[in-house]
């Protein structure tokens, strides 16, 4: 009897031995950091993977934006305007030509031209003044703007009709009639001051005007070329009531 009692005791220490290690070892497994988890490891590798490939991507685009712009830069670059070929004297003469339009004058292609052959000017022959006109690149109104400003400028008085004529004349600027036309309603003009100015130069020149005399000066045809009411204005400026 004590014997079997002894080896039913043995019996129940085994099992309670194994049911303590198995508590621990649940306890154990139950009891780890949620990161040292078996199925908390897979998904968090998962989530990093994920996050390092779209930063890769991010980058990726990021560089594809930045060199796309640099890239059509240097080609747009490389696709300026080529430069004209000539002979020496032609891309000489072109030069000449560039300085003249670069000047602020104002040059008409005749009066450029003329200028570029003349013996007091660059004395090149006609074929390669012709040919430096053609390729200067001219914006031709602009530059009979630029003549009608420095003709406004002078402080000798303009009206529209004679700086149309002195911008077209064969001895002035040679503008053709539409390239005066333009510069002449673009030149911002005060009418009314240039009539004054006029009637200053007249006045001060000892000549001695009186109001009428100076009114048919400024609106002769062969003078100034004023409108009446211009003229009558500034005959009062100058002080001729």
């Amino acid at each position: 009897m004590t014997e079997n009692n002894t080896q039913i005791d043995k019996k129940s220490v085994k099992s309670s031995a194994k049911a303590q290690a198995a508590a621990d070892k649940a306890y154990r497994k139950a009891s780890r950091p949620w990161f040292k988890k078996k199925r908390f490891i897979f998904p968090l590798i998962l989530v990093v993977i994920i996050v390092i490939a779209i930063a890769a991507n991010s980058g990726k685009k990021d560089t594809s934006a930045t060199s796309a712009p640099d890239a059509s830069a240097a080609s747009s670059q490389a696709a300026g305007p080529a430069a004209p070929s000539g002979t020496a004297a032609q891309l000489q003469a072109l030069a000449a030509a560039k300085n003249y339009l670069d000047s602020g004058l104002g040059f008409s292609q005749a009066s450029l031209a003329k200028q570029l052959t003349s013996s007091a000017g660059n004395g090149f022959a006609q074929a390669d003044a012709q040919w430096a006109v053609d390729h200067s690149g001219a914006d031709w109104n602009a530059q009979a703007a630029k003549a009608a400003k420095g003709y406004l400028t002078s402080g000798m008085g303009f009206s529209q009709a004679s700086l149309t004529a002195q911008l077209t004349s064969s001895a002035g600027n040679q503008f053709t009639q539409a390239q005066a036309d333009y510069a002449v309603a673009n030149s911002g003009a005060d009418w009314n001051a240039e009539a004054v100015k006029a009637a200053k130069g007249y006045m001060s020149s000892g000549m001695g005007f009186s109001r009428q005399s100076l009114i048919a000066q400024l609106t002769s045809s062969a003078g100034n070329q004023f409108t009446a009411a211009q003229a009558g204005y500034a005959a009062d400026q100058v002080g001729l009531k």
